[in-house]
């Protein structure tokens, strides 16, 4: 355990930061831990916008067989409050961060940005957005010479963020990453949001944090570059598991999932050479008492063109099931097949042309969320999409909802919560209520 300086900054909002550094079940060189915790809070109201409109949707009906119908009639989105884009000040220029994650627990929403180009600079908005009542800004991060690429909210008041940094200013070893855990507290009566770190990370997960979830009493995601790393925390005993097998080594990991199957927890990565352009996964079994993973398959998904630096998602809607989303190919089901020895995967469905344009580029599955039956898709200038997911064929509604984009807005990430649907766009953060 390593203690290091309580900062206090009196800035927009008053802000703690204690760090109390964990090792999380390895060793760590105190050299590659951040000895600053160099987190401003500010606080812009201003750049909240309140909302009150119902959602126009266009219904797309592609087939009309009876086994293929439209399962949600009644859905309906109300839009809540939108939030304009980030500018913050980097190197004495006003610049403006990209929102590309968004996260959704209970009533919390947290945005993560970064800066589009040169790097480093990033930030974090925290969002409460209880039902029936105006959405509040409860503050934003500041993170100078990091930026933040993933983002993920556990038990409402714990966040998860993490990103790459800049190694001229932070020293980093041989990977520029971190990962962070930190507590909010935000205080009603004085709006003041605190924080105050639990954890630090640095030099693990490649030249930065991918990707972020919660799932199944795990936060688990994937480092950048091609390094082919993977992980997953256990929150019970805060240990950090990593698998120690080099079969992902090379590989960009796009996105993993996490299912639990006889009280099994399999971990599944979907990983891409971008070289050859052939996309696979890999499984691993998760042990909590050894804290390793056990690979147990490998399989290919076939060859894609696709963005290694752009978003994407996996589900594991099904047993022996996985949609990924494909880009500008669209989404696609993959049916897992095993004959006792080998596992194979075939593409049973693949939904394309119906949701995407060919003729424009910015027409691509960014990523999509997945609940109750249902793919909630980030689809870039396509717009939005609502999609039912048929389980007892393996395939995607060819019916479905859809939401346009205005022109030149693309649609980065999306989550979700019970009745709360969150937007990460090039115009800001959307949030819409589920009204069905």
């Amino acid at each position: 355990m390593k203690n290091c300086y309580i900062l206090f900054y009196f800035l927009l909002v008053f802000v703690s930061c204690q760090k109390d550094i964990e090792p999380v079940n390895e060793s760590l060189d105190p050299d590659l831990v951040c000895e600053d915790c160099d987190i401003n809070i500010v606080k812009d109201s201003d750049r909240l916008t309140q909302y009150n409109e119902v959602v126009t949707f266009s219904k797309r009906k592609v087939k009309t067989s009876s086994s293929e119908v439209l399962k949600n009639t009644s859905i309906s989105f109300t839009l809540r409050a939108k939030l304009a884009p980030l500018h913050v000040l980097h190197k004495g220029q006003d610049v403006l961060l990209n929102a590309n994650h968004v996260t959704v627990s209970g009533k919390k929403v947290a945005a993560s940005y970064s800066l589009v180009g040169e790097p480093y600079s990033g930030a974090v908005d925290v969002l409460f957005a209880p039902k029936g009542e105006p959405v509040n800004l409860q503050g934003t991060l500041e993170l100078p010479n990091r930026d933040v690429d993933a983002v993920c909210i556990f038990q409402t008041n714990t966040l998860f963020l993490g990103g790459g940094f800049d190694v001229t200013e932070l020293y980093g070893g041989d990977y520029p990453s971190f990962l962070g855990r930190y507590n909010l507290k935000y205080n009603n009566k004085t709006e003041v949001l605190s924080i105050s770190q639990d954890n630090l990370i640095h030099s693990k997960f490649g030249n930065k944090l991918r990707s972020l979830k919660n799932n199944k009493g795990f936060i688990y995601g994937s480092g950048g570059g091609n390094s082919g790393i993977i992980f997953a925390i256990d929150e019970e005993t805060n240990n950090l598991i990593k698998h120690d097998s080099n079969e992902t080594e090379g590989l960009f990991i796009l996105d993993t999932s996490l299912e639990i199957r006889s009280n099994i927890y399999y971990f599944v990565a979907t990983a891409y050479n971008n070289t050859t352009k052939e996309l696979k996964a890999f499984s691993y079994i998760i042990s909590k008492d050894t804290n390793k993973m056990t690979l147990n398959y490998e399989v290919s998904l076939g060859t894609f063109d696709l963005n290694v630096e752009a978003k994407h998602s996996l589900a594991l809607p099904r047993k022996n099931v996985l949609v990924v989303s494909l880009g500008s190919g669209g989404i696609g089901v993959f049916n897992l097949i095993n004959d006792g020895v080998n596992t194979k995967a075939e593409l049973s469905h693949q939904l394309k042309d119906e949701i995407l344009d060919s003729t424009k580029p910015n027409h691509v599955v960014n990523s999509f969320t997945f609940s109750s039956d249902v793919f909630y898709v980030a689809a870039g200038e396509a717009g939005i999409y609502i999609i039912p997911y048929i389980s007892n064929l393996s395939k995607l509604d060819e019916n479905f909802y859809h939401i346009d984009s205005k022109p030149g807005v693309s649609i980065n990430s999306i989550g979700k919560s019970e009745d709360e649907l969150v937007v990460a766009t090039t115009e800001g953060v959307s949030i819409y209520s589920i009204d069905n």
